[in-house]
């Protein structure tokens, strides 16, 4: 039979240690829980597909020795040229290296109702012909853009008037005129919507910066170049050694750098926040061992200071089943009570983070399994000690009485 009134008394006569132990747990579901919620949400972002063909890309920057303008006849001349090394599938200029968290980004606007504007945030990704089979990306109605469509200008503003095609990501085609609506067609800011690409992150891997990508022909003359190279399998790694050294050949008064693959450039944008997934399974790792060895360690002491109860009730005919069982209630008692404050800790810190950080609410699923996994680690960090009490002789426990 359980015994909650002795327990009760117990504790009550040892409020200091049961405080302590309240403590550690309620502040260790209250970390856990909402550590656990940040690592999974990190780890969705990281793992999102891009929507390209990552794993097969690489880019590269040009940058003159003595030349401040750039010439779109060379930028084709070299494409040309790169497009015919063996293992390359095709190769594109762009107004920065994809998946960098760098580029241009500007809002644009439909406003097709005067009454109901829909704005967005936009990545303008500048391209040519040849940038949907570069990117790997699903064109899902329309077409893309064509050579001759490109304008070569100094500014955006210079060039901007001139551009004659606009491609939208179909995220962005979602925000600008309506979930699965065909835009193709429509003007966008004095643009013609020619086709809709299937969603992509092209230039920023951020959540939230831009709503998507619209592709524009234009190529800047004041820009240093970059330049996209889709490979087949298994040939990136010689191709990222032979494009610069045909590059160099064609035109020895430049340099090539910032040679680096797609997954590269994943892998360094996302490293805030594989940082923070490291810490906060750090932090859960810890902050957890210390709540155990607490656990543990006061439940060593209530052990030792009960020696002769102990041993009294094994001397009356308490079996030891009995007295683990006794030990792991009292457990199960402090931790519970540790756990309902724990559950107002939790919400208060998502509260704040929801606050100040733009955190999401934290889901119910999360604060459940924080409660089974701090109850599960009280009573595991319980039974090493309570598992000791059986090792005591009721003769040795009660020879001083």
């Amino acid at each position: 039979m359980f015994e909650f009134g002795p327990i009760v008394r117990t504790l009550w006569r040892n409020k200091t240690g049961a405080i302590l132990i309240i403590i550690q747990t309620a502040l260790t579901l209250g970390i856990v829980a909402n550590a656990a919620f940040v690592v999974d949400q990190r780890r969705q972002i990281i793992e999102r597909p891009t929507g390209i063909d990552d794993q097969h890309l690489f880019s590269l920057q040009l940058a003159p020795l003595d030349e401040t303008s750039f010439s779109y006849q060379d930028v084709q001349r070299d494409l040309h040229e790169i497009r015919r090394l063996p293992g390359v599938i095709d190769a594109s200029f762009s107004n920065t290296s994809p998946l960098s968290n760098s580029g241009s980004s500007s809002d644009m606007t439909n406003e097709e109702d005067p009454q109901k504007p829909m704005a967005a945030m936009v990545d303008l990704y500048s391209t040519d012909s040849h940038g949907l089979n570069t990117l790997g990306l699903t064109l899902l109605s329309g077409r893309f853009l064509e050579e001759q469509e490109v304008t070569a200008s100094s500014s955006f503003e210079d060039g901007s008037n001139s551009i004659k095609a606009v491609v939208l990501s179909r995220s962005l085609a979602d925000k600008l005129y309506g979930k699965d609506v065909d835009p193709t067609g429509k003007l966008l800011n004095g643009l013609p919507v020619v086709g809709v690409v299937a969603s992509a992150m092209v230039s920023y891997v951020a959540p939230g910066y831009t709503d998507g990508v619209a592709f524009i022909p234009r190529f800047a003359t004041n820009y240093p170049p970059n330049y996209v190279i889709r490979c087949q399998p298994q040939q990136c790694e010689q191709l990222m050694v032979k494009v610069p050294e045909l590059l160099e050949k064609l035109d020895p008064n430049r340099m090539v750098r910032n040679v680096r693959t797609m997954a590269d450039n994943k892998h360094n944008s996302y490293r805030r926040d594989r940082s923070m997934v490291v810490m906060m399974t750090a932090t859960i790792i810890l902050v957890s061992a210390v709540t155990g060895l607490g656990i543990v360690g006061l439940t060593l002491l209530w052990v030792n200071q009960r020696r002769k109860q102990i041993g009294i009730r094994r001397a009356l005919g308490a079996t030891q089943l009995a007295i683990i069982r006794y030990f792991l209630l009292e457990n199960v008692v402090i931790t519970g009570i540790g756990i309902v404050v724990g559950v107002i800790i939790s919400l208060a810190i998502n509260q704040l983070m929801v606050q100040h950080y733009s955190m999401t609410a934290l889901p119910v699923s999360y604060l459940l399994s924080g409660m089974v996994a701090v109850w599960l680690l009280g009573l595991l960090a319980a039974l090493m000690p309570a598992w000791r009490t059986i090792r005591i002789s009721p003769a040795l426990a009660t020879r001083n009485i």
